[in-house]
């Protein structure tokens, strides 16, 4: 009898799993398209300037460039959705976005008209990082709220995937104005799904009660806060060292990820290598991000420092690399492939720890906080990559950014 007793309780519990698990809204399928497009466009955008005649600098000022414009669209836009109390036509003003920028893209024929293009692009195309997030609060009970943002981000992160796939396939046989076209066109049946799919439902949200979420899938230069809540710089004794150890972390970050597809590119490897490495990052962390969520438990701080750990050993493996360049490359795809494993510890890690330090009223503010100097640390990074790498080269840029992880893991470990 007791047997049968505790099969009928284990049967129970697993109905019981399985029953509570919200379904997925079916406007999150609205954002493949999307973000197969952005997905596969977004190592273009460097390698045109190269082609153009740009350089490490060139890249660098782009991505430094593109990061303000996404960090203050994203402020701009979600509070504009806030007062209008609209969600839907601020995401199909970005659906929007990739065919029109993608084509100018395609038009642009000196550096300085690709940069003009890329910054407009990415200061409208963040009307889908803040904004989507509110519509996710509302689609999904508030207990499931970290369900639907991780399954949003899933869903996300997979299309991004798919597109670095089609890049490195078509990249064979098409130009780069090309495949910006071809990328812009598949980008377009997002508008149609997402009239079509989204409802507009007003929402009150005190952002405030919002629990910090650390459901991002990949981490590219686009990786601007996927939300911006309200930013106070009073800061809670406990994370004022917390919040400097991740302003070195992401200006390590920024000079990393923008000049990766340089030195690939400046050592003769061709665009299809180039998208090899990215599928590389990006499918190890959707992989990963899931597995590693489930596990981190109640050791957020351990977590955190196996992710940077594992940073740490990105960058050296991409330094040993430049000074060994016969084993360059295999060494620049172990970097990324730890570089995007890494980022599903650090990511899930971070985010929970500013929620768990922060005091209840405080949550929303740390995160924004968080954000606003996760932002300013990679737009840094960025904007002096270009300049170390003409006048100190790849390998010193890269060592500055070995040394700013170490002191953000010796100010963690404090």
């Amino acid at each position: 009898m007791s047997q049968r007793v505790a099969v009928a309780v284990r049967n129970a519990s697993v109905a019981n799993r399985y029953r509570y698990i919200p379904k997925m809204p079916r406007w999150f399928y609205s954002f493949v398209p999307f973000k197969v497009a952005t997905g596969g466009s977004s190592a273009l955008v460097s390698l045109y300037l190269l082609e153009l005649g740009g350089s490490a600098s060139t890249v660098g000022l782009t991505f430094a460039l593109a990061s303000l414009a996404s960090m203050l669209g994203a402020l701009f836009w979600g509070r504009l959705s806030d007062r209008t109390l609209r969600r839907k036509p601020f995401i199909l003003l970005g659906f929007a976005s990739v065919p029109v920028f993608l084509t100018l893209m395609s038009l642009a024929k000196t550096p300085a008209q690709l940069i003009a293009v890329n910054t407009a692009y990415a200061f409208f195309l963040a009307s889908t990082l803040s904004v989507p997030i509110a519509l996710v609060l509302r689609s999904v009970r508030k207990h499931n709220w970290d369900y639907g943002i991780g399954k949003f981000n899933e869903v996300s992160g997979w299309g991004w995937v798919l597109g670095l796939v089609l890049g490195f396939g078509l990249s064979r046989f098409m130009t780069i104005p090309q495949l910006f076209l071809t990328f812009g066109l598949m980008g377009v049946p997002s508008i149609v799904m997402g009239e079509r799919m989204i409802r507009e439902v007003p929402i009150y949200i005190n952002r405030r009660s919002i629990r910090a979420f650390g459901n991002y899938v990949v981490e590219k230069a686009r990786y601007m806060p996927s939300f911006i809540l309200h930013t106070n710089f009073s800061l809670p004794e406990g994370l004022r060292r917390f919040y400097l150890a991740f302003l070195l972390f992401w200006i390590a970050a920024g000079l990393y990820f923008p000049q990766m597809p340089v030195l690939l590119s400046d050592s003769g490897y061709s665009r299809e290598i180039i998208y090899l490495a990215l599928i590389a990052n990006s499918a190890i962390a959707a992989l990963n991000y899931t597995r590693v969520g489930a596990g981190m438990g109640r050791n957020k701080e351990g977590t955190l420092r196996k992710g940077l750990m594992l940073r740490t050993g990105a960058f050296i493996a991409v330094m040993v690399g430049i000074f060994l360049s016969p084993v360059l490359l295999p060494l620049a795809f172990a970097s990324y492939a730890l570089a995007g494993y890494s980022w599903t510890f650090i990511s899930v890690s971070s985010t929970a720890i500013v929620s768990e330090k922060a005091g209840e009223k405080e949550k929303g503010s740390a995160m924004g906080t968080y954000n606003v100097i996760s932002s300013a640390g990679y737009i840094t990074g960025s904007a002096i990559s270009g300049a170390l790498i003409s006048s100190a080269g790849f390998g010193a840029t890269f060592g500055l950014g070995l040394a700013l992880l170490g002191g953000s893991i010796a100010l963690l470990r404090k």
